[in-house]
């Protein structure tokens, strides 16, 4: 993925006005300074949707979610960060800078990556065009596409499925006549290139006499094609052998982290339409022209983790159209540890032997293909049944598969869901499920297994009794005590250094994601990196750190709100609240510690010093801000 140039989000987001972006997506109406509208993210008949151009921030009120601009475009488009970023430059017509080096970096006032696709952009018509025309080569193509693979020509329009001419180098002159660059040529996939003659007008076609099938992204981009050999296709050519041909990787194209008609497909899906995932590009048609719309295909390899991440952010449910073989099933098995990793639900459905989908709808029809679908093996019995095969398992199989299994499940996050499939492969295999399970935490690290299985989590902390001098945004749990320091921060960024001078990272809980961020935010300061609010957004790490960052940024202070107040309260309750948690902990150490003396001694010490600590607070008046001037001053 492509480096940003670190000062060019900020611009972006200065230029972009959110609320122009925001309107693509609901219709919004002016309220005072702000803008509201029905949320583009949940149906609902009252609008909660609130938008604030000064801050170039939103909150829908009804999903919770919060954010700026960017956060918008990948929450709707569900986008990786630099993607959205792209994305938006190229709504607006800016151009991206990257850093120096990076594999995106500017070329012609364009970047490489944008060019590469305009230049696909002009291919695809160009091989459109050349099938669609008057020719002895283009009717004998559109006879073997209507004909041997039983497709109109409107799917073809549709899909903007090409021809490649035998010979000549007319497409080099189109593109070249389109003015783009050499490096744009070279890098495109689209010709054998002679590194020792950078002349474009002599770099070889790399498609002759095949189908042409573009790829494009989940934005609708072509990255790339696959070409199918045809008849047509020279012997000369060095890929004659090869059924299917992909362009080669560029700096547009990854095949292993795209699917083939996913820009259709994540359009199709819903609560009742999970994915369908084929082996072939043309299976994938086959199946959007007879009603499977969320039909998607890997790039003519094996399923990687990333393409089934990339389902993940439009639906977890996937049906994974499998050949009817033993090299079938094999291949599926592979997928297992990767859906674990991915988080997604996926159900394997077997097609009877020697069909493919293609072939198999051709003859069946879409109401089989419904049938088999419904009928689709959820996870844990095609892994158990994959792995034990015909036979019945031995005890000290049932082990091994247990183990197997638990391997499979150490790439997913979820505690909660390893144990629940642990259990169910246990009861379909007749074993003991608190035995499968206490084998499976054998194999896997403490790392893994995150706090809870090292007893790290701390007990619930009881509420903060009310305190009537208490600034009116801070008011019982421990996260509004950091909310309000944080908050203050977003009011004035000054406070960040003189906050961070005073707290301590421990007094910190960091379980929270604003307690996570505030200590982010002080590192920076202790390390000498902080610039000011603008550098936050690198410091979020997930959309529940991201949701209640932007939320605070929709608070505003009271007429009489004093800032100074607000903040020594603040962290006097922090450091109160600090205490009182690790007294709790100190208790319970003293407890478990056994007949270590020295150990016990140690322990009490250290719980005597939280009590004297408790009963003589450090003074907190140097925690003031001099609004005339904006200097630091002492109270």
């Amino acid at each position: 993925m492509a480096a940003l140039d670190d000062n060019f989000v900020h611009e972006l987001k200065a230029r972009v006005p959110i609320e122009d972006l925001a309107g693509r997506y609901t219709q919004l109406k002016r309220a005072g300074r702000n803008w509201v509208g029905l949320s583009p993210f949940t149906n609902e008949k009252t609008p909660s949707f609130n938008v604030l151009p000064e801050k170039g921030i939103f909150k829908c009120f009804s999903s919770g979610i919060a954010g700026d601009a960017i956060s918008l475009v990948r929450e709707k488009e569900k986008m990786e960060f630099v993607e959205a970023v792209e994305y938006i430059a190229k709504l607006y017509n800016i151009p991206v800078r990257y850093r120096e080096g990076s594999p995106a970096a500017p070329v012609v006032n364009r970047t490489l990556r944008r060019e590469i696709e305009e230049i696909h952009e002009y291919a695809a018509e160009f091989f459109h065009r050349t099938l669609m025309g008057e020719s002895a080569e283009a009717d004998a193509v559109r006879q073997y596409w209507v004909d041997a693979r039983k497709f109109d020509l409107e799917v073809a329009r549709a899909f903007r499925i090409g021809f490649s001419p035998v010979s000549g180098f007319d497409l080099n002159k189109l593109l070249i006549d389109k003015g783009f660059s050499v490096e744009g040529l070279a890098q495109c996939g689209l010709f054998y290139v002679n590194e020792r003659d950078r002349n474009a007008n002599r770099f070889r076609p790399r498609f002759r006499g095949r189908l042409m099938i573009p790829i494009r992204d989940a934005q609708n981009q072509i990255v790339a094609f696959t070409a199918r050999q045809l008849p047509q296709t020279p012997e000369d050519d060095p890929t004659v052998k090869a059924k299917y041909v992909n362009s080669p990787e560029s700096p547009v194209f990854h095949k292993s982290r795209l699917l083939f008609n996913l820009e259709r497909a994540r359009e199709a899906v819903d609560d009742d339409t999970p994915f369908l995932m084929v082996e072939g590009q043309l299976d994938a048609i086959r199946c959007w022209t007879l009603g499977f719309r969320a039909a998607v295909a890997p790039q003519g390899t094996s399923v990687t983790e990333e393409q089934l991440r990339l389902l993940r952010r439009y639906q977890p449910r996937v049906d994974i159209l499998l050949d009817g073989d033993a090299a079938g099933q094999k291949a599926a098995l592979r997928i297992v540890p990767l859906a674990f990793a991915a988080q997604i639900e996926p159900r394997f459905v077997s097609l009877p032997k020697g069909a493919d989908p293609d072939s198999f709808l051709l003859e069946k029809g879409p109401d089989a293909l419904k049938a088999l679908c419904a009928g689709g093996v959820p996870i844990i019995p095609f892994a158990v049944g994959a792995l034990t095969g015909d036979s019945t398992p031995s005890a000290t199989e049932r082990g091994v598969i247990i183990r197997t299994l638990a391997d499979y499940l150490k790439s997913c996050e979820s505690q909660v869901a390893r144990a629940a499939y642990l259990e169910e492969a246990a009861e379909l295999l007749g074993a003991d499920p608190l035995a499968a399970l206490a084998d499976a935490r054998r194999l896997w690290s403490r790392r893994a297994l995150g706090p809870a299985a090292t007893g790290a989590s701390a007990a619930p902390q009881p509420d903060e009794p009310q305190n009537p001098e208490r600034p009116g945004f801070v008011k019982k749990r421990l996260t509004e005590v950091e909310e309000g320091l944080l908050w203050i921060i977003l009011l004035d960024a000054r406070w960040a250094p003189l906050l961070a001078e005073t707290i301590h990272h421990e007094w910190l809980d960091v379980s929270s994601p604003v307690g996570r961020i505030l200590g982010r935010i002080f590192a920076e300061v202790e390390e000498g990196n902080w610039e000011g609010l603008q550098q936050v957004d690198a410091l979020l790490e997930t959309s529940e750190e991201r949701s209640a960052f932007y939320d605070l940024q929709f608070r505003e202070p009271p007429e009489d709100f004093d800032a100074s107040l607000h903040a020594r309260e603040c962290v006097r309750l922090l450091l109160q609240q600090f205490i009182r948690r690790r007294r709790q902990v100190l208790t319970q150490a003293v407890a478990q510690v056994g007949q270590d003396a020295r150990e016990v001694g140690r322990l009490l010490r250290e719980r005597k010093e939280l009590v004297n600590l408790a009963q003589t607070l450090p003074s907190l008046d140097h925690l003031h801000l001099e609004p005339e001037n904006g200097s630091v001053v002492p109270s």
